[in-house]
């Protein structure tokens, strides 16, 4: 199973969480691929997607809603998990996870720690393993 893991930011919390997710998910012998917005436009190329971003006030910036939304029909047709970083509930995300048919959604606070990010990364990978 080869998978995209990517984040709206460069930096900061959710590339962290990321970049553990993706470290996770190699441990397991998933093929994964760590990259930015821009790479959603290959997005076909993997089987699965995992995206995150930092949210304000509850919500993915518009910017983040509008490039996923964009990509929602080809996505959908993907295992696709999203997960948001911040300090707030993100529940006006139901429309989004719907929208990308997500298998999962995931908050996680900036300083969740390593288990917790493990944690759900092994839930992603169990469920790669019962789609594979």
């Amino acid at each position: 199973m080869t998978v995209l893991v990517v984040t709206d930011s460069p930096e900061g919390p959710a590339q962290k969480i990321a970049r553990l997710v993706a470290d996770a998910l190699g441990e397991r012998d998933i093929d994964v691929t760590v990259g930015d917005t821009s790479d959603l436009e290959r997005s076909e190329e993997f089987e699965g997607v995992v995206f995150g971003g930092e949210v304000d006030a509850g919500e993915y910036s518009p910017d983040t809603v509008e490039l996923l939304s964009s990509r929602a029909s080809g996505l959908s047709q993907q295992l696709v998990w999203l997960f948001a970083v911040g300090d707030e509930s993100t529940e006006d995300t139901t429309d989004l996870v719907s929208e990308l048919a997500a298998l999962d959604y995931r908050s996680f606070s900036p300083s969740a720690g390593e288990d917790e990010v493990r944690s759900w990364a092994a839930f992603i990978a169990d469920e790669i393993d019962g789609h594979s």
